[in-house]
């Protein structure tokens, strides 16, 4: 009997079912895609920490390659810092005194060879330390020393035992010239943690990373290697002129030397952007070696210091002078007065003075440096003559508002931002709007307010090339280890200060100090010097203190550089005090003005548009090269071995209200005709 009945229908794949399947099906290719992600991410951060985790499960060795720190160059390429590969020789006893000591002799009579070690010292040394497989005999060997010990290292067929001697390289920081330019440069701590000047400034630019290399032994028992290289650090080319700082610091030790001051500091920049070629303060310190203080102290003195005292004049010596300590500015402030007064409209550009010799100012007679007066004066006579109270005149035709606001556009109590460590603002030194009128007479001629040699050069760059203040800055590029340009550092424009109106008529005032004023003793042969002279008397008043000053710029048309020198309570005699910062200006500007093809016009310049130097302290490139080359700091082919204030001049301080307390005093002498 057939059995008959229904076919089977197949399952249907519903669209619900596929819904889910489609569901399924994404949920799973995303959770893979979340895994790769996080594999990734874990291999880009965690790597080596795993790779050390699976090293460490095995027979295994692993050394750092250190990075190089990168170089400080001048302007012209000329090295200031550097780092050298030197070489820690590491003794391994484990490895001497195995296979029943075999080794032990051969090579501590190579080390006696090649280094001149003491045999029993060497052979007594690695038995007491039989289980260790590491030991620091000696730091900081060059590769030349080294080189002999490798070469019969190396050679295994003459000297098979000479085995558990290895070099750990790293880098050591070096500067070529020593203390040039050190309160600009800085130096580095251990670790390559810079300190002060441009090594701290830059110290995450000039750092690199270390790299790492892994050795271990496979179940093959096979060696296998793991090597990450390092990354060294990027190169700084700075703003800074050898020669120029060179000159600088030559005329700067010599009068030092001179004048005993309290201190000398010189500035020399580029009105038109900023860069500065140079820059130094009376104290200076070796930086190979920045601790020591017997240039300053007796061994007797510095061993009696506390861990405090020492510390604290360290400090004073590796501060910079030129942006750290503060000072009241004198006369050299006196065209800034005249620049807000004109800017304002506050008088016509052919305004005239009548200087009498003194002022009447909230109850003070506040006195010009000349007693007679100087008569009825233009505006460009009162920058010439630096006559006080012309400047008091001026103050008062514009007011405390507009004087405190002009103050703040020159940043004058505020920091300029150069790239360096340690600057001080002197915020809390100079008056705003609610000064008292002594404070306004005495401040429009550059007493009572604090200013750093920084800000007076920036704001007097300002007033003489067309108003355009910029900021001043070291650096000019940061380059990659192949020269490649990572950062640029061109002229940065803060503002627009004057218009070139205000600029040209403060130009000629500055000329004519130098032709018929205040400052004709800073008058250069051939070349139209223009500047402003100051004397500021120090607080407490009275004591015969001063601080003398000149800043001054060449050429006078289009100028190309600055130079400010202030030089703070030099020992001298006789009543006209000014003359000794000029004569210190020419000598530097005398030999840097032609350095830098500023020839006078009267000069005749040979083919190669070469001067002469008669001090020999100007030198070519192949000069630096070769003085490079002798104190051993050029690159050398080495083989590849697998490694790779915060400053507050309190006693320039005065009180709170600023009343001045000079009844009929001569506040600012910057009389000099009679020197000529």
């Amino acid at each position: 009997m057939e059995r008959t009945g229904r076919k089977k229908e197949p399952i249907r794949f519903t669209r619900g079912m596929r819904k889910r399947l489609l569901f399924v099906f994404s949920f799973v290719v995303l959770g893979l895609g979340i895994l790769c992600g996080r594999l990734i991410y874990i291999y880009k951060t965690q790597g080596d920490d795993y790779t050390i985790n699976v090293l460490e499960q095995q027979n295994y060795t692993s050394k750092t390659i250190p990075y190089r720190r990168g170089d400080i160059v001048d302007r012209n390429g000329v090295t200031l810092a550097t780092s050298i590969k030197v070489y820690n020789l590491i003794l391994d006893p484990k490895i001497m005194l195995s296979d029943g000591g075999k080794y032990l002799q051969p090579t501590v009579e190579a080390l006696n060879e090649c280094f001149g070690y003491d045999v029993s010292e060497i052979t007594k040394l690695v038995n007491e330390n039989s289980k260790r497989s590491y030991y620091i005999y000696e730091k900081k060997l060059t590769y030349e020393q080294i080189e002999q010990f490798l070469a019969m290292q190396e050679d295994t067929e003459n000297n098979p035992y000479i085995q558990g001697v290895w070099f750990e390289s790293e880098f050591e920081r070096k500067y070529p010239f020593s203390n040039l330019a050190c309160n600009v440069i800085g130096f580095t701590s251990a670790g390559n943690v810079g300190t002060w000047g441009i090594e701290e400034y830059y110290n995450s630019y000039l750092n690199g990373i270390d790299g790492r290399e892994y050795g271990y032994v496979n179940n093959d028992n096979i060696m296998e290697q793991v090597k990450k290289p390092a990354e060294n650090g990027n190169s700084i080319v700075s703003t800074i002129d050898f020669n120029v700082q060179t000159i600088v610091e030559k005329w700067i030790k010599y009068y030092t030397e001179f004048y005993t001051p309290e201190n000398l500091g010189v500035v020399i920049m580029d009105p038109t952007n900023g860069e500065i070629l140079a820059m130094a303060g009376m104290n200076s310190y070796d930086l190979n070696n920045p601790r020591d203080l017997s240039a300053y102290f007796t061994e007797e003195e510095i061993s009696a210091m506390t861990d405090e005292q020492m510390v604290a004049e360290l400090n004073k010596i590796w501060r910079n002078y030129c942006i750290s300590d503060t000072f009241e500015p004198g006369s050299t402030a006196k065209p800034f007065t005249l620049a807000a007064a004109l800017e304002e409209a506050s008088f016509e550009p052919n305004k005239t003075f009548v200087c009498d010799g003194t002022e009447e100012v909230g109850g003070w007679t506040i006195g010009c440096h000349k007693e007679e007066g100087h008569g009825q004066i233009s505006i460009q006579q009162s920058i010439a003559y630096s006559c006080n109270d012309a400047m008091m005149q001026a103050a008062v035709a514009q007011g405390k508002v507009i004087f405190a606001d002009y103050q703040n556009r020159f940043n004058f109590g505020l920091k300029t931002g150069i790239d360096l460590p340690g600057e001080e603002s002197c915020a809390a030194l100079v008056k705003d709007a609610n000064m008292g009128d002594a404070d306004l007479a005495t401040n429009s001629f550059g007493q009572n307010f604090n200013v750093t040699m920084v800000q007076m050069a920036a704001a007097f760059s300002s007033a003489i090339n067309g108003g355009y203040y910029y900021q001043p800055h070291v650096v000019k590029e940061i380059l990659n280890e192949n020269g490649g340009v990572v950062e640029s550092f061109d002229k940065t424009l803060v503002k627009q200060v004057m218009t070139s109106e205000t600029s040209e008529i403060l130009k000629e005032g500055l000329k004519m100090c130098v032709e018929s004023g205040t400052g004709t003793s800073v008058a250069i042969d051939g070349y139209t010097i223009s500047g402003k002279t100051g004397t500021a008397e120090k607080y407490p008043r009275g004591t015969d203190e001063y601080l003398l000053s000149f800043v001054g710029f060449a050429p006078y048309d289009t100028p190309e550089v600055v130079c400010y020198v202030v030089l703070d309570n030099p020992v001298v005699e006789g009543e006209q005090m000014t003359k000794h910062v000029l004569c210190i200006w020419k000598d530097i500007m005398s030999e840097v003005l032609p350095y830098l093809d500023i020839y006078a016009e009267s000069q005749t310049i040979d083919g190669n548009g070469e001067t002469e130097d008669p001090d020999g302290s100007v030198f070519d490139k192949d000069q630096i090269d070769q003085m490079n080359q002798d104190a051993g700091y050029t690159d050398v082919d080495i083989p590849d071995d697998g490694d790779n204030n915060d400053g507050n001049n309190d006693d320039q301080n005065q009180n709170s209200n600023g009343d001045s307390n000079n009844d009929n005093q001569n506040t600012d002498d910057d009389s000099d005709n009679s020197d000529e």
